[in-house]
């Protein structure tokens, strides 16, 4: 095989083109192309190149007798024997450099090396620590498990793949600042003996070619020079394998992110007709999948090598960024056209009233709510409570049910959407046709509680709620107002505990471990005194199942 065809096979391998070979090369296109036809063949500095850019041996790229230029290519690059005497070549070019070397000198370059490796280290704990934990909170629906062994698993690996790059960066480093200088005096050496033994009766025009020849042995002692040894480009491919491995899952991930924005973008479209802020999030979120594509194309051509027309990424990557801009004004300028209708203004509110009966220690509560009116009527019998729940009928509905709680008997009253979503859906489109928003719309929780009882009762539900809360209160006639605050009992590390609210004391789970206890101190808080309970166990930092586990 003739040296234009390898050529070509080397070119299109590697994704070039003959512009960009020449480009490269320092040389026209009607050269490369006039290599490739065989018409004339390249200098020697240019054929030093080109084995240097296409990582082959110059025998394998001018000898005909080699046909297959790719399996001699695949070859080079798996041959073991030149990754040992690259690296043996390195540590015996070392040793000679050191030996050569003033004591100041090679003190200088120790110190030197430390240094850098010293900042290396540094930048390593940083990019580690913080790669491995964005990675793997992309995980975290696993749960904190699973999370954290992958964490684990991929600091590892990163600590792995920043030790192999800070070693082919001080080694590399090491080459450019030293050894280079010690093989250019070690060259200049030979040069100077050779000069002397010449003729100095040759000829002008043998003057002349020897200089030629003078200078292409400098080039390619230089671009030699210049190569990284063999066992570095191993390294190389190494920290390029896990490069890619790395990325293929960020691009893995991306995809959910993409599939997320398409449906986003789809919705959005549906709903232009419905108001104008829904154009504008339909640009933001188009030009958003657009970003995603682009960064997932970047990904994949990273994964497969492929070269990435740079111009077309970044005028899409701007003309987005544009799109994504305007978007976002359409939504801004939308926005304050919008009425914001507050939960207790809103219309259609209706009162439900709930009777219970009195029982022991019981305690009246709603999730959605921090304030609560308690309405003095002595009219009402002993063994009955009114509850008066304010919400809206339209899109919501009352639960309620009755639990222990520390001990207490607690009624929860919680409001939940009811199940006409289709009713729900048209409430939304005509707030959105009437450039309002409905915060009781969005909302599930129901509006107000109020409870109506004797004064006896009043007082004992009162009394039961403060044995678990933080509370303030304000009178007002016959209307008591009260504000839930924070919990009067905090207990850390309470696994094995529950408190009883009505005895004031910790009751310990029979599986409690023998050496499990519990110290008791007052606090104070804004709003009062507050217990806390601090549990601890040698087992504080096992996994509760685990834990149950090794006691099973």
């Amino acid at each position: 095989m003739k040296f234009g065809d390898k050529l070509i096979i080397l070119r299109k391998k590697n994704g070039l083109s003959q512009e960009e070979l020449a480009e490269k090369l320092g040389v026209s296109r009607q050269s490369v192309s006039k290599w490739e036809s065989n018409n004339t063949y390249p200098e020697t500095d240019k054929i030093v190149q080109i084995c240097n850019l296409f990582d082959c041996s110059m025998d394998d790229l001018i000898n005909d007798k080699v046909t297959d230029v790719e399996g001699s290519l695949r070859k080079n690059k798996n041959n073991f024997n030149e990754v040992w005497d690259s690296l043996l070549e390195f540590i015996t070019k070392s040793i000679n450099m050191f030996s050569h070397m003033k004591f100041t000198t090679g003190l200088k370059c120790v110190i030197e090396m430390f240094i850098i490796a010293f900042l290396l280290w540094l930048v390593g704990l940083a990019v580690c620590g913080i790669s491995s934990n964005i990675i793997a909170n992309l995980f975290s629906f696993f749960g904190t498990r699973t999370t954290s062994i992958i964490e684990n698993v991929l600091s590892g690996i990163f600590n792995i793949l920043w030790f192999v790059i800070a070693v082919i960066t001080l080694v590399h480093t090491f080459k450019i600042r030293y050894l280079n200088y010690y093989d250019d005096s070690e060259n200049k050496d030979v040069e100077k003996s050779e000069s002397n033994t010449k003729n100095n009766k040759s000829s002008e025009n043998k003057d002349e070619n020897s200089k030629l020849n003078v200078s292409s042995e400098e080039k390619t002692i230089k671009d030699e020079k210049d190569r990284p040894f063999a066992f570095l480009s191993v390294l190389s491919k190494i920290v390029l394998f896990f490069l890619k491995f790395i990325v293929f899952w960020i691009a893995f991930s991306s995809i959910f992110v993409l599939i997320g924005l398409v449906i986003s973008f789809v919705i959005s479209l549906a709903f232009i007709p419905t108001n104008i802020i829904f154009v504008g999030s339909t640009l933001a979120l188009g030009s958003g999948v657009s970003i995603a594509v682009l960064f997932l194309l970047l990904c994949i051509y990273f994964i497969i090598s492929r070269k990435v027309n740079v111009k077309a990424f970044i005028i899409t990557f701007i003309t987005s960024l544009i799109i994504f801009g305007v978007g976002i004004g359409i939504c801004g300028l939308s926005i304050k056209n919008f009425d914001i209708i507050e939960k207790n203004e809103s219309k259609n509110l209706t009162v439900e009233k709930i009777t219970i009966p009195v029982q022991d220690d019981l305690t009246i509560l709603s999730g959605d709510l921090y304030e609560y009116n308690y309405v003095i009527d002595d009219t009402l019998a002993d063994d009955s409570i009114e509850i008066e729940a304010l919400y809206n009928h339209d899109i919501k509905q009352i639960d309620t049910k009755l639990v222990e709680e520390n001990k207490l008997n607690l009624y929860k009253i919680h409001g939940d959407f009811n199940n006409d979503y289709k009713k729900n859906y048209k409430l939304f489109i005509e707030d959105l046709k009437n450039n309002k928003i409905d915060l009781d719309h969005l909302d599930s929780s129901i509006n107000g509680l109020t409870i109506r009882a004797n004064s006896k009762n009043i007082n004992k539900l009162i009394s039961n709620l403060e044995k678990v809360y933080l509370l303030e209160k304000e009178n007002n006639g016959n209307t008591i107002k009260v504000i839930r605050h924070r919990d009067k009992v905090e207990i850390i590390n309470g696994r094995f505990v529950e408190y009883d609210a009505r005895k004031d004391e910790l009751i310990y789970m029979e599986n409690a471990p023998k050496d499990y206890k519990c110290s008791r101190s007052v606090r104070k808080d804004t709003w009062g005194e507050y217990i806390q309970y601090e549990c601890s166990t040698p087992y504080d930092y096992y996994d509760y199942e685990d834990f149950e586990e090794d006691y099973d």
